[in-house]
């Protein structure tokens, strides 16, 4: 039999059925590949809720997310009250100009020592660092005390000299003022011209087309002849100000303020003298104007001596005096003053930097300091030599200091010193002469110890008897454990560890005792307490003592039970 034809007929059609699948196979092929290179990745749908096992774990390794870097801002506080969220910047550095404040905030001061949110204060430069949200704010993780006085002076950074008009020369009697664009005097003046006189009220207006309304700032220089004396400077400016005469300081007023009065004095032999103010406004309205006046003759101090124990009538001497220093022993300071029953009142205008002084008098017999007629020190009563003490809190600038001294008989002498408290052995003491802590304080010294009887005094140096406050503060190390406190107060008293209340009772009371008690961890604490007198007898007594180490509540063990509890039926 035949089957070529049979065997031929199958093998033809293998081969049409093999080409058509290959053809097939190709077209998905490239249909696939096709959607693969150019159609979007679908947007997953999500699956019904149903009662399922535990999700499979995805696979493959995730992509990492971008960390976002931290940003670092130094700027002085324009504005913060203790809880707020925000702190208002005058930037040095940047264009960032709110900080937001979480309540895990890491504050602490330049030393590295612990702060409270609550010790930033408008005037402190500090340096924050966290990252920008989407509205421009930087979010803290950390904050850093840097400087609670007022803000550094911008070092200007090196730019290359444009090819642009010659500035002018500093002029003699008139001002080379030179103007920018921001309020740190940095970069290239926008602005050089000659002004006749430092004496501006632009109002909410720019000084000139070249620069803006707001954050501007000014440099002005010229030669001016003095004739021997002494002279008081003063500025009025909305905001800041800062005046030297040949390099010396004689005004220190560099911040954000309301229209405010400067002053400060200084002695000049005859002469022309480079005198520089420079002066910056940050926001609404601008002034500057600047004057001087002769304010004495006397290049040290103004000494006047009277011939009787009062200070009455003329003196019948007045003369320079370079020092208070004097000891005369059993005679007299000249010779139309007595040596007994003799008085002598001597003045000066003396630049102080802002801080707390101590003053010193030694005399025989008996003195008065005043500071800005404020009495800082009363011995008039002395009848022989005797050493007094006197502190005051003073800001920057000229301050009138004036002395009075009596001699009845015998020995007659004076000294007056002083220096700055730049360091706290003990308690850092605020004293203030008000009830409610308010205000610059009267005078800050150093007190070993919380502990005072008053009586129906008050501490001196010119708080009051009555209606005056006190804070104190230290950073004590201390070890582990639980601490008592305690206060035995007529009237108020308040005290505060790391910012947290351990003691509140700030109300009239007639020396009653207080307590409290708190766990601490081993390290450095700030402790705060505070005291306000109302009327009557004045007295305050703080007391801290470790009591215990703090004890750890022993875990319960699981285990086999003795039994089944009572009640409960046995399974």
């Amino acid at each position: 039999m035949n089957r070529d034809p049979l065997w031929k007929s199958v093998g033809i059609i293998a081969v049409v059925a093999g080409a058509v699948l290959a053809a097939v196979a190709l077209a998905v092929w490239i249909a696939v590949a096709r959607d693969r290179v150019t159609a979007p990745t679908p947007t997953p749908t999500a699956r019904p809720a149903t009662v399922t096992p535990a999700p499979e774990a995805p696979t493959g390794t995730p992509e990492a997310t971008a960390e976002v870097p931290a940003v670092t801002v130094r700027g002085v506080v324009e504005d913060y009250a203790p809880g707020a969220l925000i702190i208002v910047l005058q930037p040095l550095d940047s264009d960032i100009q709110q900080v937001i404040v979480p309540d895990n905030i890491q504050v602490r001061w330049k030393d590295g020592s612990l702060a409270a949110a609550n010790e930033i204060e408008p005037q402190q430069t500090i340096e924050a660092q966290g990252q920008v949200d989407a509205l421009g704010r930087l979010i803290a993780h950390t904050i850093t005390i840097v400087d609670p006085a007022s803000p550094p002076t911008a070092t200007p950074a090196p730019t290359a000299t444009p090819e642009e008009t010659p500035t002018p020369e500093v002029p003699v009697s008139g001002w080379l003022g030179e103007y920018y664009a921001n309020v740190t005097l940095t970069g290239q003046p926008a602005l050089a011209r000659l002004d006749e006189a430092i004496d501006f009220d632009w109002g909410t207006e720019a000084p000139d087309a070249a620069l803006p309304a707001d954050r501007f700032s000014v440099r002005w220089r010229g030669l001016w002849p003095f004739d021997a004396g002494r002279y008081q400077f003063t500025a009025l400016t909305d905001d800041g100000v800062r005046v030297w005469v040949n390099g010396q300081r004689v005004i220190d007023n560099w911040r954000e303020q309301a229209l405010a009065q400067s002053t400060g004095e200084l002695y000049l032999e005859a002469g022309t003298y480079l005198v520089e103010v420079e002066y910056f406004d940050n926001r609404e309205g601008a002034q500057a104007q600047l004057s001087w006046q002769a304010a004495g003759s006397f290049a040290n101090w103004k000494g006047e001596y009277f011939a009787n124990p009062e200070l009455q009538g003329e003196p019948v001497l007045v003369r320079n005096d370079e020092k208070l220093e004097l000891d005369w022993g059993a005679g007299s300071p000249g010779p139309q003053v007595p040596s007994d029953s003799f008085s002598a009142r001597w003045t000066q205008s003396v630049a102080f930097s802002e801080g707390a002084y101590r003053f010193h008098v030694y005399a025989d017999d008996g003195v008065r300091l005043w500071l800005d007629d404020r009495l800082i020190i009363d011995g008039w009563q002395s009848a022989g030599a005797e050493s007094l003490v006197g502190y005051a809190a003073l800001s920057s600038g000229n301050h009138a200091v004036r002395v009075e001294f009596v001699e009845h008989a015998g020995n007659a002498s004076i000294q007056l010193w002083w220096e700055q408290i730049t360091a706290f052995a003990g308690w850092r003491g605020e004293y203030y002469g008000n009830p409610d802590l308010a205000d610059q304080p009267y005078f800050v010294r150093d007190d070993a110890q919380i502990s005072a009887d008053w009586g129906a005094g008050g501490p001196g140096s010119g708080v009051p008897g009555d209606a005056f406050s006190v804070r104190w503060t230290a950073r004590l190390a201390l070890e582990q454990g639980r601490y008592s406190f305690s206060t035995v107060a007529d009237d108020g008293a308040r005290v505060y560890v790391d910012g947290r209340v351990v003691i509140d009772a700030w109300m009239g009371a007639v020396a009653q005792r207080r307590e409290g008690s708190i766990d601490l961890d081993a390290g450095e604490h700030r402790i705060v307490v505070e005291y306000y007198e109302a009327a009557g007898q004045a007295s305050i007594q703080f007391d801290m003592a470790l009591v215990a180490e703090p004890t750890v509540e022993p875990v319960p063990t699981k285990g086999k039970p003795d039994g089944p509890p009572k009640g409960t039926p046995a399974p």
